[in-house]
């Protein structure tokens, strides 16, 4: 009988063992982002984006009156960002793109045949695949962007901790702590991304490290913003959550994305490969296309990722 007894107590000790445990683990999960720090670079899984740290901070968002190629929708304001979060170190991949279309969880056919049509829906006759692998993804729609970043949230059990960034984020991020039009100061330069021509007008150029004439580049491949972000200017478009909203005397100032003004739009931040100097600038601000937009070979993803 004492035998049964003591097996009964350390199956019981065991069992409260175990609980203690997952309980500590479960806990250790939801306490993750508070362990982070700024700087540092995580991956949740081996098909996520790397994801840096972005520490919290204040900044005026816009542009100066006395800015280059300014415009009126750029007015100046502050934006305090009092917390921490993460932004992927570089625009979402083609071989991130699929890994979630082969999970059944973005329409990757869909995205295909845009990529082939022209604006009136019939095919385009000058069509030509870039490569896939390691360039960002491009011909999604902003509710691409949102499905992709739902993939990710239920791949890693995030619990919508995966999001778009919202407009003053994405402007946050870029800038990286500079006030000047880029991060390296007020002109273009080739040899920090992939740029179009000096306009007016679009079209592609290659200059200096900057060797793609008129197509998307690797991600990567230029060096990375005070934030260790690449790409923040040039390559691709960006989707962000906001709607359109032309006066930002109002708008909120804790960084979150506005939910009013025009919201059959949603908006796009950063340049492309083919996008004058006026398009590149940190402030530089576009009024977006409707969410259901595709085949866009300029506009692509970065996702963020909301931090206990």
């Amino acid at each position: 009988m004492n035998k049964y007894r003591i097996i009964a107590f350390w199956a019981v000790i065991t069992f409260i063992g175990y609980a203690a445990f997952g309980q500590s683990g479960a806990q250790a999960g939801k306490n993750k982002g508070s362990s982070l720090k700024a700087g540092q670079i995580f991956r949740d899984c081996r098909s996520c984006p790397e994801m840096v740290v972005i520490p919290p901070g204040s900044f005026i968002m816009g542009t100066p009156k006395d800015e280059e190629f300014r415009r009126d929708h750029e007015v100046q304001h502050k934006v305090t960002i009092a917390y921490k979060f993460a932004v992927s170190k570089t625009e979402v991949t083609w071989d991130q793109w699929e890994a979630c279309a082969q999970d059944g969880a973005c329409d990757g056919v869909a995205v295909e045949n845009a990529l082939r049509l022209d604006r009136d829906g019939k095919p385009d006759q000058n069509f030509k695949d870039w490569g896939r692998g390691s360039r960002p993804v491009i011909g999604v729609s902003w509710y691409d962007a949102k499905a992709f970043v739902g993939w990710l949230n239920k791949k890693t059990g995030s619990d919508d901790a995966y999001r778009l960034l919202s407009e003053a984020e994405w402007e946050y991020a870029a800038r990286g702590g500079t006030t000047t039009a880029f991060p390296w100061g007020d002109k273009i330069d080739h040899n920090n991304g992939n740029f179009g021509i000096p306009g007016p007008g679009l079209g592609g150029k290659a200059e200096g490290r900057d060797v793609w004439a008129d197509e998307t580049s690797p991600v990567a491949s230029f060096p990375p913003n005070p934030f260790g972000l690449y790409d923040m200017h040039g390559n691709c478009y960006e989707w962000v959550e906001d709607c359109y909203l032309a006066d930002l005397t109002n708008s909120s100032a804790d960084g979150s994305a506005s939910k009013q003004g025009s919201c059959n739009t949603r908006m796009f931040r950063s340049g492309s490969f083919m996008s004058n100097p006026v398009m590149q600038r940190s402030g530089n601000r576009v009024r977006g296309y409707v969410p259901t937009t595709r085949g866009r070979n300029y506009l692509t993803i970065r996702v963020a990722k909301t931090l206990q």
